[in-house]
């Protein structure tokens, strides 16, 4: 489903190119970032099409991966290290696929508090229906891949296929979903056996796929191991989404003897609401805050895609209470893509595949009095610094922005980025 989303992306791009849909800068900026490119992908045996959120270690190394490219073609794990004069160097880890049963088209990383890297491969594997896997340091520059597992390996294909990035919990399981149809949520146990998978839930259950199908994007969960997420597609409302619907925000509750139940927070109906959500879902502040990349009060040929937040009410059966909190549209980027993040102040950040030059934007959201808030665009790509960036961004303790494009760039093969704080200035 990631992939199909990404294409969708893709041909919109030509689409608004076209018709010269391009949004201006907003006027009248509270904070400037710096932009710096830390690096090219796609030169001659490098990475291409980065995608998935950069990982972040305690020495602000990054890590991430790449769908295509590397010494197989299919994809690489590299790791971008900080140097002198604000130079970052790029070091493949491992490129994909080294072995037969090694995956292709890999989403991103996730590192543990031992540094030890973990990602999906929407394809590959024993099964051709992708991985989880992870990269383990051997301390003298090389990294040992193992994979942890391999889709499609229980009978009918119970377990799922094409996964999306899993989380860490704090306990250690790795737990994730995958988004071809109907789709599953799965947690991943390490043993002195080695790895275990248990399914813990399979979409589409209810007539017309009222739980959700297609999840898409990474789980979050809370401080009580409630998981939470969305399905692309799925829900009671169909409307101008067509069948099966417009998407879902789900919960998923651990229950006794290892029992997961599903319920759906919110239903999303197209138009104004908003539908298509995929990004992954961000906990922050007792509340969810997610985007769709359709609908919402703006037109962009069905909408130019909404931030939502929800907050639990009293009766659980009752689910989530909706508040959209940004309309895309003129002035600003469109198909907003990738977890959103908060830093210490409670201001959000996130990005949009398409908009401002035409080639997809970084912005920021301030919360004001009364539920409010106030947007501020901080990058405008222009194809030669990147173009669609359709993964979350990383922050780290100084404020600085981290992430991806899929394409731009001196090799068009995509770019990672920085955005640096340099000043404030009011209005």
């Amino acid at each position: 489903m990631a992939i199909r989303i990404v294409r969708w992306i893709a041909g919109l791009a030509l689409l608004c190119a076209a018709v010269g849909l391009m949004f201006p800068r907003s006027a009248a900026a509270q904070a400037q970032y710096q932009f710096q490119v830390l690096h090219n992908f796609g030169a001659s045996g490098d990475g291409t099409g980065p995608s998935g959120r950069l990982a972040l270690d305690s020495k602000g190394n990054l890590y991430g991966a790449s769908s295509l490219g590397g010494q197989y073609g299919e994809g690489t794990a590299f790791e971008l290290v900080p140097g002198a004069d604000s130079l970052w160097t790029e070091v493949t880890l491992h490129s994909f696929p080294a072995e037969p049963m090694d995956g292709n088209n890999a989403l991103g990383l996730i590192i543990d508090n031992k540094g030890n890297l973990y990602g999906a491969t929407e394809q590959g594997g024993t099964n051709n229906s992708g991985t989880i896997y992870q990269l383990t340091s051997r301390g003298d520059g090389e990294w040992t891949e193992t994979i942890l597992w391999s889709f499609c390996s229980l009978p009918d294909c119970a377990d799922g296929a094409s996964p999306t990035v899993p989380i860490i919990s704090a306990g250690g399981p790795l737990y994730g979903t995958t988004s071809d149809f109907p789709g599953t949520t799965y947690e991943l146990v390490s043993s002195p056996r080695g790895w275990s998978l248990t399914l813990l839930y399979t979409f589409c259950l209810q007539p017309n796929c009222a739980d959700g199908a297609y999840p898409s994007g990474s789980l979050a969960t809370d401080k009580r191991g409630n998981l939470y997420g969305e399905t692309a597609r799925g829900g009671i409302s169909i409307g101008e989404c067509g069948d099966p619907g417009c998407g879902v925000v789900f919960v998923l509750q651990p229950g006794p003897e290892a029992q997961w139940s599903e319920s759906v927070l919110h239903d999303f109906r197209g138009g104004n609401d908003g539908y298509f959500p995929g990004a992954g879902l961000t906990v922050h502040d007792h509340a969810l805050y997610g985007v769709t990349i359709d609908g919402g009060g703006n037109f962009c040929f069905g909408g130019c895609g909404t931030i939502f937040e929800l907050t639990r009410t009293a009766d659980t059966s009752n689910g989530a209470r909706e508040q959209i909190v940004h309309d895309f549209g003129p002035g600003g980027g469109i198909s907003p893509s990738g977890q959103v993040i908060f830093d210490a102040h409670g201001n959000m950040f996130g990005i949009t595949a398409l908009g401002g030059s035409g080639y997809g934007t970084v912005y920021e959201m301030m919360p004001g009095t009364n539920g409010g808030w106030t947007y501020q665009l901080l990058h405008s790509f222009s194809s030669s610094d990147g173009s669609q960036p359709v993964s979350g961004l990383t922050l780290d303790s100084q404020g600085n922005l981290f992430g991806v494009t899929e394409h731009g760039g001196q090799y068009e093969g995509g770019v990672a980025f920085e955005l640096s704080p340099v000043m404030q200035t009011s209005k």
